[in-house]
């Protein structure tokens, strides 16, 4: 590959090249859809949607988007919430709907423009608000970058989406990975006889989650004055500890108290599986309840619990509340597992840990694809002083 000049390269706004799509429908359920898209359904730093609402079970939304746009998480920018529409649908007003105002940009640039640092740096210092800060197309529109000829877009492209493709590859090797863990999980917790009946050895007790937790209860009045705080958004789909937190002194509204070693369960939207043993202490949303453990019975067991397929389905199914579905510590409480004896509890999730320890490195291969195509992209469609003004 030759240097590219990237000095003699064009500065245009974002406005200049991409129109905000504000397309709606009045009648959902009419419309000839089948899905809608959240904010809750598109993964941080993917362009690719995995997970969706049907349309026939009720939803509020009503802006439209199209096969090949790009939906872009305009609350919370910190998030890196941006994906590639695979499917006709409709989406929260929280996500905005970007497409090429004309053949000066092509579409397949677009999503790698809108994953830049120099973007997303944008859009947060315009966000405005501060439990949910949001930015606005207006103030994006404004935004500058070098816009590349034509036949450089297409190199580029290809580049980053080939970079994508590594990623893609990993992901669904870990799909692949989840898949056989949840089938040793029924293998291992669920045992039945020939005739698919549970068949539970006589030492296990069958017991309703009621018994095996209970609500820790402790609230703050003043959560600004401990340090990490936690939402919705810091509990990873599928997690097993906590990673991520927000300074708690931004917030001034009652709060769950929360320590090392505590299970969190977030009750909105079951389906989304937000549940993880706590790394540290501090203050969260009432949204997550706060869990202790009975002394017969180890968190590491009840997470495992809580993050399988069938608990998930449950509560997912009792969950009540149509835009917002939640559940509830009476509702999951009447959930039944089986509950061996401690020993036999730790001897079952050693094996069952190997997998989860096979899934970490796979997660990290994923963000180490991920931090290159990141790299990638900064690379490729930003100029520094330092560079020189090329690129390879």
């Amino acid at each position: 590959m030759t240097k590219q000049n990237t000095s003699e390269w064009p500065k245009v706004a974002f406005g200049d090249v991409v129109r905000n799509v504000d397309e709606s429908v009045s009648d959902p359920q009419n419309s000839g859809l089948e899905r809608y898209v959240g904010l809750e359904h598109i993964d941080p730093e993917s362009l690719h949607i995995q997970r969706w609402g049907l349309i026939s079970e009720g939803t509020s939304f009503t802006r439209r988007f199209r096969r090949g746009q790009v939906l872009f998480g305009k609350r919370r920018a910190y998030q890196r919430k941006v994906a590639v529409a695979e499917f006709d649908g409709l989406c929260s007003s929280d996500i905005l709907v970007f497409e090429p105002k004309d053949d000066r940009l092509l579409p397949l640039l677009l999503p790698f423009i809108c994953q830049s640092d120099g973007f997303f740096e944008h859009a947060l210092d315009t966000s405005a608000g501060s439990l949910s800060p949001r930015t606005k197309f207006k103030e994006l529109a404004r935004y500058e970058f070098p816009l590349p000829p034509l036949d450089e877009q297409r190199r580029i492209a290809e580049i980053l989406w080939a970079a994508d493709e590594v990623t893609v590859n990993w992901s669904e090797y870990l799909l692949r990975s989840e898949s056989a863990k949840w089938r040793l999980f029924d293998q291992l917790f669920w045992k039945k006889n020939k005739a698919d009946n549970l068949a539970l050895p006589d030492n296990w007790k069958l017991l309703p989650l009621g018994k095996c937790v209970h609500e820790r209860g402790e609230t703050s009045k003043h959560p600004h004055k401990r340090e990490r705080y936690l939402g919705l958004e810091n509990i990873e789909p599928g997690s097993w500890t906590t990673s991520t937190f927000s300074d708690s002194s931004n917030f001034s509204s009652n709060c769950s108290v929360f320590y090392t070693g505590d299970l969190l369960y977030g009750k909105l939207r079951p389906n989304l599986d937000k549940a993880a043993i706590a790394s540290f202490e501090g203050v969260c949303t009432t949204e997550i309840l706060v869990l202790c453990n009975e002394s017969f019975i180890t968190n590491d067991f009840l997470l495992c619990h809580f993050h399988s397929p069938r608990f998930v389905e449950f509560n997912s199914h009792q969950a009540f509340g149509t835009k917002m579905p939640r559940t509830s510590f009476e509702i999951f409480g009447n959930y039944q597992i089986p509950v061996p004896p401690l020993k036999e509890q730790r001897e079952i999730l050693e094996t069952f840990h190997s997998l989860i320890s096979t899934e970490s490195e796979v997660k990290n291969h994923i963000n180490m694809s991920r931090k290159l195509s990141s790299n990638l992209i900064n690379k490729l469609l930003s100029v520094k002083e330092s560079d020189g003004g090329c690129i390879v």
